[in-house]
């Protein structure tokens, strides 16, 4: 059986279902992050079409894109062109360009298609995250996201459940925050207009919660994880009762009872 292969992210969002996904997008990132303006924000993978959110209204946007998804020759002409061109540039997701803290927000879109990889691009974007910014990923959920979506380049993102991403979060040192959900249905069926759009992501989240095809988690720095606690040997509450009781009984058995001060007192005092 002929295995469907998604189109490329260029091919797919020069098409008409292709811009209005991305649309649909902004609007929530939007959502998340009203007002960027004087930060600097970094679009992580094949993040172009939507940093079109902020693009123009302020902030410095940077689209890294990753080596699977290149340069083409029209990158930022046909692409971008209702919003603006945008800066790109190709990276390692793994080894970022950039130095410590450098951007106040990060978005993480088609970054990664192997699970594996997953936390160490995490650690990567939170590398060059400011400890007081935030940091977005738009991935597909693990309820048939990617299969709902295989017409799309998120087929071949990596899909998580909300536990497995709360655990690669923590690994890389995140906290998740806030959530959202968005297409409910294929993109062939959602992304025929906007105002369609809209109307299914809205019945979807009153008659359907948790069931959206992508998941929008917004993530910020744990500063406590990495923080060491003191161990302390687990010992249960009978325990803790008898100890007490044990050491006085010893001390009672194995060593001399002790003369009160008087006594000791009256024993050094030599006789007549």
């Amino acid at each position: 059986m002929h295995k469907a292969i998604p189109p490329s992210a260029d091919a797919f969002y020069q098409t008409h279902a292709g811009q209005t996904c991305a649309a649909l997008l902004r609007e929530r990132l939007q959502w998340f992050w009203p007002d960027l303006r004087g930060q600097r924000v970094l679009g992580l993978g094949y993040a172009g079409p939507y940093l079109g959110a902020w693009q123009g209204r302020g902030a410095l946007c940077i689209s890294a894109r990753t080596p699977e998804h290149g340069m083409g020759r029209a990158a930022g002409h046909a692409l971008h062109q209702s919003i603006g061109p945008v800066r790109e540039c190709v990276v390692d997701q793994y080894a970022l360009p950039f130095e410590d803290e450098m951007f106040d927000r990060v978005v993480l879109v088609h970054a990664c298609t192997d699970a594996a990889q997953m936390v160490p691009l995490l650690r990567a974007a939170g590398r060059v995250l400011k400890d007081d910014g935030r940091l977005l990923l738009i991935l597909p959920n693990a309820l048939a996201g990617r299969l709902r979506q295989r017409g799309t380049p998120f087929a071949q993102d990596v899909a998580c459940s909300r536990t497995a991403l709360r655990t690669m979060l923590g690994h890389a040192m995140l906290l998740p925050e806030r959530r959202d959900e968005a297409l409910f249905l294929p993109a062939r069926h959602a992304c025929a207009s906007m105002r369609r759009g809209r109307r299914l992501d809205i019945a979807g989240k009153v008659l359907l919660p948790g069931l959206g095809s992508l998941m929008l988690v917004e993530a910020v720095k744990d500063v406590f994880s990495a923080i060491p606690l003191p161990l302390r040997s687990s010992q249960s509450w009978y325990r803790k009762l008898l100890l007490p009781a044990q050491g006085a009984a010893t001390q009672k058995q194995g060593e001399p009872q002790r003369r009160s001060m008087p006594e000791e007192q009256a024993a050094r005092i030599p006789e007549a």
